[in-house]
């Protein structure tokens, strides 16, 4: 799963040289003659990764714009804002949840599946804000502690990132199950 952003850096001759972009890539040191900066229009950025955080996942491809039946969808900082404040309210509500002890499948054996005790976060709310999503190969469907770390890891983030965007940036969310 993965968030990059798109910067438009097209050089018109309109645009003073003040306002404009200067591209340049280069390998071991060499400029690269394989692109050329002035055909260059946008510079792409892989900002985040994560690893079966279902959730996210869920809230992205209920809150924003399919590009691609559930895999690729347009983001605007607004909508990575309200991502933010959703992950917020969620710390505070698992800060205060109650949690219990349940049994899950971690892995498999020659005997058959292999139990486990994982502590669960236990708040209905919680599911109605941020709900795991289900499917095949997106991890596990408990408000569980990988859970809390996937929410803080993109609290972080997004607090790091946001203030450093236009207005106007484009984000896409990709995801390759």
């Amino acid at each position: 799963m993965y968030l990059s952003k798109k910067t438009y850096v097209k050089q018109w001759s309109h645009i003073s040289p003040d306002e404009q972009f200067n591209i340049s890539v280069t390998r071991g040191g060499k400029t690269y003659p394989g692109i050329k900066s002035e055909r260059v229009s946008y510079v792409t950025e892989e900002l985040m990764y994560w690893r079966k955080a279902n959730q996210i996942h869920g809230w992205f491809t209920k809150n924003t714009e399919e590009l691609e039946p559930d895999v690729k969808y347009f983001v605007t900082k607004v909508d990575l804002e309200v991502l933010l404040e959703t992950c917020k309210k969620i710390m505070e509500l698992l800060a205060t949840a109650p949690k219990t002890t349940k049994q899950v499948v971690s892995g498999w054996d020659k005997n058959g599946e292999i139990m486990v005790d994982v502590d669960v976060y236990d708040n209905d709310i919680l599911q109605d804000i941020l709900p795991p999503t289900q499917g095949f190969f997106f991890g596990s469907d408990n408000i569980d502690n990988y859970y809390k770390e996937t929410i803080s890891e993109t609290i972080k983030f997004l607090e790091e990132e946001l203030p450093n965007c236009d207005e106007d940036a484009d984000f896409e969310y990709y995801a390759s199950w």
